[in-house]
């Protein structure tokens, strides 16, 4: 065979190669995606005497105005939760509903207003929408109709995304009597 032929051969083979390098580091590609890709906004509970945290006895159940869904059903014991945001409006009304072993009921309401922001991790990774809560609302019922009520709330912390930081502090006031 001559030289020139093999030679020939050979770059032939090594145009691949380049190429095929290429396409096997992509599909070695380390992608990290967030394995806990959920945005909630933290809402932390504290007592609007002394601002200090409070755990909750009576029953708090949230569910969005106008939708038949529940954020939080029942709770009761707890401090802190979560409540997600739509990505499809500017605003959230959330109804809280208050109740007690004394079958007291009452409803405050909760408008969060907010822009959405889409966040790419890769091409791999799902697409997450991160928000950015612009202004706070509250309505209050009168404490003879339950003695705890939503006094004030504060925004503490804008930026709604992965993060496990606190976003809305509610202040409850609740009657001596309890």
């Amino acid at each position: 065979m001559p030289k020139g032929v093999t030679v020939t051969r050979l770059r032939k083979k090594f145009r691949l190669l380049p190429v095929l390098t290429a396409l096997f580091l992509a599909a070695c590609s380390n992608i990290e995606c967030p394995l806990d890709n959920i945005v909630v906004a933290t809402c932390g509970l504290y007592t609007a005497e002394d601002g200090n945290p409070l755990t909750l006895e009576d029953s708090l159940t949230i569910r969005p105005a106008g939708r038949d869904i529940l954020l939080l059903n029942r709770a009761q014991g707890i401090s802190s939760f979560v409540l997600p945001l739509r990505n499809a409006a500017g605003t959230d009304t959330l109804l809280l509903r208050f109740s007690n072993a004394r079958k007291q009921v009452a409803t405050d309401t909760l408008f969060l207003t907010h822009t959405t922001q889409p966040h790419f991790e890769s091409i791999d990774c799902p697409t997450a929408v991160f928000h950015a809560l612009t202004a706070v609302r509250w309505t209050s019922h009168a404490l003879g109709v339950m003695p705890l009520t939503l006094d004030s709330v504060a925004l503490v912390r804008s930026t709604v995304n992965y993060d496990d930081i606190e976003n809305l502090q509610l202040y409850l006031r609740a009657t001596s009597s309890r």
